[in-house]
């Protein structure tokens, strides 16, 4: 792409952006295009002056501009030295009219923003004076596209104006008074960027014609401004020859109504955008491509969701795109409910295509993956779903015309080139393609064994998927060199996953649920074949413990990211780690480190100087045994000079330090100092202290040990039993004693009706036991234990207790055990963290008190289901 053109449409983005100040307050369902007749009541923008709240006090002058956005204003003010202005703000204010001569003054003005007001009338002279005048923004007014509204002198004296925007002026569209103010437009000759409102089957006329240097144009709706076009005629754009860039998207554009030659005089046209036309349809794709097959300068083709959302699956037959232009680079086609595609699209697509995005579609695996690599200049290819969601309908879905799609395409192989069952299928991807996006994309595998054609690939992305086992090996890409697999529920790593991926150097695999599985020897050679990677994210992994050998042939990593787990402790051997520059271990529990990291970490200061450790928001020890450790930090260049976000944590004290651990270094060294007196008396009632540790320990964690002796008394018995039916309770009921009504009168009746045995502390629990052994007995003897979690149970001792004895119990015996009813909607804030990650971890249901009978009949049904399995 000439650069030129590049910085030209980076511009026109920047300033569409600066103009999305309108919001949309339609719902969601409002704009599912079920036909030619819309609601337009529910299609409006908000631009009503008391949305904003306002700024009492006058203007802001600074730098030669104006700032007057929400003051309250009903006319433009008086500005001291107004030729000295070059950017003046009256957005969001309550001015109705301009009058003749207004900005006489200001002849040195470049920007004039006055969208969001409600402005209804301009005087034929209203801009008299700004003959240097670039951009002029008139969003969200009250200016409805009449002659008597727009006369036609009024833009006269705008003589270097390059940017107007008009938009979301005009929200009942199908007027028939409605007209483009083309014979005031046509006096703005250096007019490069409109935005204004499609009109419904009007044309933009002959004078349109005099704009010689209009090359972008935007005749949106949605969020941008109104439009409802519905047809493409072949005079709507006839006199638009030299526009390079046109978005007509959301603008209800009915496909039968789209002549086909609606385009065809657009000879410059470098990127069309049609997105969010649902009534276009797939039916009329050929006729939208046949209009533009002649247009050598296209390069970029939006088609986001041209099809109703909620059809049916489509398999694209190659005869719909038998006309698709063959000079583009840039295609978008997401969300058009594609299923397949015909074998042949591949090979009728532009040989010129570098990025292809058809993401939000709902592709299946077929025989049309085959021909993938006939695309052979594509670079980037984009599978991803999406995070938008709709509202529930307000009514059913219609059809505007009887569907005429018959597509002959198929996904399936007649059986004849199947060729041995035992062998792999290889995947062929385009030769060139450099990026693959598959985030968001509903993918639910075990990434076992795959074969990929020769290819040229680098860049690999499938967050936010569900891949639990990553086991491989993955046989092709010789050239890959990122990967990110985040977000996908991963739970272990074969040592064979990444023995073919050498030539990794940045891997991903933050946010999953690795915590586990480093704890195993097995995680010790996982990362052995990556001796050329850089960046290694570990991130948020629940990782309490890592083996030491675990990075040891990581000979290039410069990053590795460790925040968000769980570390204790980090005693991993990183020596081999010559080229680290960045250790991230922020947000752990990690309170110091081994002289062997301290070590290593001088090492590579000496080498390469920028070495840079984050122990951040992690509990740094500071008692004695601990001072040489501080001592390190706070003489080592790797830590930031001032310790942001750095904690001091002395006996069960926790504090945050603000004196780069001054105090704490001047304090431990005369606490910590040697005293052979101190010393000699210390090793005197070392072992009177080492007893009262022990029988300490014995007795803080008695509960602990009966509960291991409880826990291994059941165990062994259902062992040797090997049935479920040992269990003398179904469930273990954990409540707060102010819910107890509801659990005697409401859960005990459900549950035993279906014929579950539950157990409570009121009923069950043997007097005279201490109350935690009667807990510790419950929850062994229960299949499952289910919490009543209400704002009462968070606030109790015992039921907290109650949690952590289940927690041991799903530990111990590797099964199944905690189970939450929510009854109150309880923001996460109120939650300790614990407690947070036992909801998220486990399985839960939503009680609500509210539901009608069946409603409430089920939820009672799936937790007893829940409770059984």
């Amino acid at each position: 792409m000439n650069v030129n053109i590049l910085a030209g449409y980076v511009t026109i983005l920047v300033l569409n952006v600066i103009g999305q100040h309108c919001k949309s307050n339609h719902s969601s369902n409002a704009i599912s295009y079920w036909g030619v007749e819309h609601d337009n009541s529910k299609y409006n923008l908000v631009c009503d002056c008391g949305m904003w709240s306002y700024v009492n006090e006058t203007c802001k002058i600074e730098d030669n501009k104006a700032e007057c956005m929400s003051r309250k204003l009903v006319q433009v003010p008086s500005i001291t030295e107004p030729h000295s202005i070059e950017v003046f703000n009256l957005s969001c204010n309550c001015i109705e009219t301009i009058a003749n001569t207004t900005f006489i003054g200001f002849t040195s003005l470049l920007q004039l923003d006055l969208s969001h007001n409600k402005l209804w009338k301009m005087e034929p002279l209203a801009f008299l004076g700004l003959n240097r005048l670039i951009y002029l923004n008139l969003r969200c007014n009250h200016l409805v596209m009449k002659d008597e509204v727009f006369h036609e002198n009024v833009f006269s004296p705008l003589a270097s104006l390059e940017i107007l925007k008009m938009n979301g002026n005009n929200p009942n569209l199908t007027s028939r008074h409605l007209r483009y103010p083309e014979n005031a437009l046509s006096k703005l000759v250096t007019l490069k960027v409109l935005s204004i409102d499609g009109l419904k089957r009007k044309d933009f006329g002959p004078s349109f014609q005099n704009l010689t240097s209009l090359t972008s144009m935007t005749a949106a709706g949605l969020n941008i401004g109104f439009c409802k076009m519905t047809a493409i005629r072949n005079t709507t754009f006839l006199y638009l020859v030299r526009l390079k860039y046109l978005d007509i998207s959301s603008c209800f554009i009915d496909g039968s109504y789209i002549d086909p030659n609606a385009f065809s005089m657009l000879t410059n046209l470098h990127t069309l955008n049609l997105t969010q036309n649902e009534d276009i349809d797939i039916q009329n794709l050929n006729t939208v491509f046949y209009s533009l097959r002649n247009i050598t300068t296209l390069r970029v083709l939006s088609m986001h969701l041209i099809v109703n959302r909620y059809s049916l699956g489509i398999c694209l037959d190659s005869s719909y795109i038998k006309y698709f232009p063959q000079h583009l680079e840039h295609f978008e086609a997401q969300e058009n409910n594609l299923e397949g595609v015909d074998q042949e699209v591949f090979s009728m697509l532009s040989p010129s295509l570098k990025h292809l995005d058809i993401g939000r579609n709902r592709f299946v695996f077929g025989i049309y993956l085959r021909n993938l690599s006939q695309m052979t200049n594509l670079t980037s290819l984009t599978l991803s779903g999406g995070s938008f969601t709709y509202n529930l309908p307000s009514r059913y879905p219609f059809q505007v015309h009887e569907s005429r799609l018959k597509s002959n395409c198929t996904i399936y192989t007649n059986g004849s080139s199947q060729g041995d069952a035992d062998d792999s299928i290889v995947f062929s991807l385009p030769p060139n393609l450099k990026s693959l996006e598959m985030n968001r994309a509903g993918l639910s595998y075990t990434l076992s064994t795959l074969n990929v054609s020769q290819n040229s690939l680098k860049y690999l992305s499938m967050t936010n998927n569900y891949f639990p086992n990553l086991i491989g090996p993955f046989y092709g890409f010789d050239q890959l060199e990122y990967m990110d697999l985040s977000f996908s529920f991963v739970q272990t790593i074969s040592k064979m996953f990444f023995s073919e991926l050498s030539s990794l150097l940045h891997l991903n695999l933050s946010s999953n649920l690795l915590g586990s599985f480093f704890c195993r020897y097995e995680s010790e050679t996982v990362f052995y074949p990556l001796t050329n990677l850089m960046t290694l994210n570990l991130s948020f992994n629940d990782i309490s413990e890592l083996r030491p050998n675990i990075f040891a042939n990581l000979v290039n990593l410069r990053q590795l990211q460790l925040q968000k787990n769980n570390l204790q402790k980090f005693d991993v051997n990183i020596t081999s780690l010559i080229k680290l520059v960045r250790l991230n271990l922020k947000l752990n529990r990690l309170s110091t480190m081994s002289s062997n990291i301290t070590d290593h970490i001088d090492t590579l200061i000496k080498l390469h100087e920028s070495v840079v450790v984050d122990l951040s928001f992690s509990p740094i020890s500071c008692q004695c045994n601990n001072l040489a450790f501080i001592n390190w930090m706070v003489n080592s260049n790797a830590f930031h000079p001032n310790f942001i976000n750095y904690q001091c944590v002395d006996s069960n004290t926790i504090q945050n330090i603000t004196d780069n651990y001054t105090s704490t270094v001047e304090k431990l060294n005369r606490e910590c100092s040697s005293n052979v007196t101190i010393f000699l008396i210390s090793s005197g009632f070392s072992f009177v202290i080492l007893c009262f540790v022990i029988g300490s320990v014995i007795y803080r964690f008695r509960w602990r040990i009966r509960y291991l002796y409880y826990a291994a008394y059941l165990y062994y018995s259902k062992t040797n039993s090997g049935r479920d039916s040992d269990y003398k309770y179904d469930a273990f009921i954990s409540y707060d004693q102010n819910d107890w009504k509801f659990v005697v009168n409401k859960l005990m009746p459900e549950m035993e009706k279906r014929r579950l045995k539950v157990c409570i502390h009121s009923k069950d629990f043997v007097a005279g036991d201490y109350i935690a052994s009667n807990i510790v007995k419950a929850i062994c003897s229960s299949r499952r234990t289910v919490v009543v979690l209400t704002r009462n149970m968070i606030k109790s001792y015992w039921c907290g207790y109650e949690i952590q004895m289940a927690n041991m119990e799903a530990v111990h015996t590797n099964r199944k055990v905690l189970l939450f009813l929510m009854m109150e909607d309880i923001p996460s804030s109120e939650l300790t963290v614990d407690l947070l990650y036992n909801i998220r971890n486990n399985t839960y249901l939503q009680y609500n008190q509210d539901g009608d009978s069946v409603h409430m009949s089920r939820l009672w049904d799936k937790l007893a289901y829940d409770i059984k399995h």
